[in-house]
């Protein structure tokens, strides 16, 4: 992980992602720009994105799935 003084790099996301936990700098895969309010994925190969200092980090929370994901699997389990 970059040190506090490197610039961040990441790709535009459209809109949030789901299932996600706000967390340290350390365990990231996502962020938020505090004055743009854009998403990134973080991503060695991105463009820049401001430092540390700008943004918001956020991981994947483990468990999460799409409800419609859920519910597919719900009904599959009520066949049996």
């Amino acid at each position: 992980m970059p040190s506090t003084l490197e610039p961040i790099k990441g790709t535009p996301l459209k809109d949030k992602p789901a299932g996600i936990s706000k967390c340290g700098m350390s365990h990231a895969t996502f962020a938020q720009h505090r004055s743009s309010s854009q998403w990134y994925e973080l991503s060695a190969n991105g463009q820049t994105i401001g430092s540390p200092i700008d943004l918001d980090f956020y991981r994947q929370v483990q468990g999460q799935e799409p409800i419609a994901s859920f519910q597919s699997k719900q009904k599959e389990r009520a066949k049996v």
